[in-house]
């Protein structure tokens, strides 16, 4: 009688068989990474809209409506002082052309008067100081602005406070020159830098930058969300220049709302908290 026999297997110094080949598609082996690491779609840009910063600044003033219009008031009418006296500079060194007109031919013959050229320069000055002026005292209010989207109370005490005024003072000056020299190029490259810049002050106060390193950070900050702070630099600046126009009382409203609405901008844009 026979008996079963197993086959007999390899040799034991044999190596075993080469495991199957993956099947042509990757047989379900997680694709590489892409270069950088990790996956994910890229960050998203800053949420931020010209109705929310409107909102904000609006709703921050009712808030605290008392120590603002105090605040405003200081402000308003050192500007309106400042630029009283830069009117009463510029109506004495210019006049106006004495002009005739011959009854025979009715030819009219104007001599003297301001050249444009020079015009130009005195207003670019009177400018220039009015700037100067308006970013020193309006830095206690952009502190303020600045202090209420970090969940504070606006205090008017914050216009006289006296701590980095030096900082304050010299980038008020460096923007100044920068703009006198643009509006003597025909006013338009001088509104470039007033835009470009408009920041400096909120990186002074909030991050402690030195002048020229706050007005790079302006700059930068306006060429990386260009189309923002232009809507937003057109829109508060129009809101600004009606308050001024109704007897410079409604400048007492919406200054502050501008100012507040733009802490708001520098916030949201720098990726930093703001209180609700």
């Amino acid at each position: 009688m026979s008996t079963y026999e197993p086959p007999a297997g390899p040799p034991a110094d044999q190596p075993p068989p080469p495991p199957p080949p993956p099947p042509a598609d990757g047989g379900g082996a997680p694709p590489p990474p892409p270069p950088g690491g990790g996956y994910g779609a890229p960050p998203a840009a800053p949420e931020w809209s010209i109705g929310d910063a409107l909102n904000y600044g609006w709703a921050k003033f009712q808030a605290n409506a008392q120590q603002i219009i105090i605040a405003a008031v200081v402000l308003v009418v050192g500007l309106a002082v400042v630029a009283g006296i830069g009117f009463v500079i510029t109506g004495a060194l210019t006049s106006s052309p004495s002009c005739t007109t011959d009854a025979t031919t009715f030819r009219t013959t104007c001599d003297g008067g301001t050249s444009f050229v020079v015009g130009l320069i005195l207003n670019a000055l009177v400018s220039a100081l009015l700037l100067v002026a308006a970013m020193v005292i309006g830095a206690g209010v952009v502190r303020g602005a600045l202090g209420i989207t970090e969940g504070r109370a606006f205090d008017f005490k914050e216009v006289f406070k006296t701590d980095k005024l030096g900082p304050v003072l010299i980038a008020s000056l460096i923007i100044a020159a920068a703009t006198f020299v643009g509006t003597i190029l025909c006013y338009l490259p001088g509104l470039v830098v007033g835009f470009a810049t408009s920041y400096t002050l909120y990186f002074i106060i909030d991050k402690d930058m030195a002048p020229v390193d706050a007005i790079k950070a302006s700059v930068n900050l306006v060429k990386d969300n260009l189309a923002n702070t232009l809507i937003w630099y057109i829109v508060g600046g129009l809101i600004a220049a009606v308050g001024f126009a109704i007897c410079l009382v409604g400048a007492l409203v919406s200054v502050p709302v501008v100012l507040i609405g733009t802490a708001y901008t520098y916030k949201k844009l720098t990726g930093q908290p703001v209180a609700a």
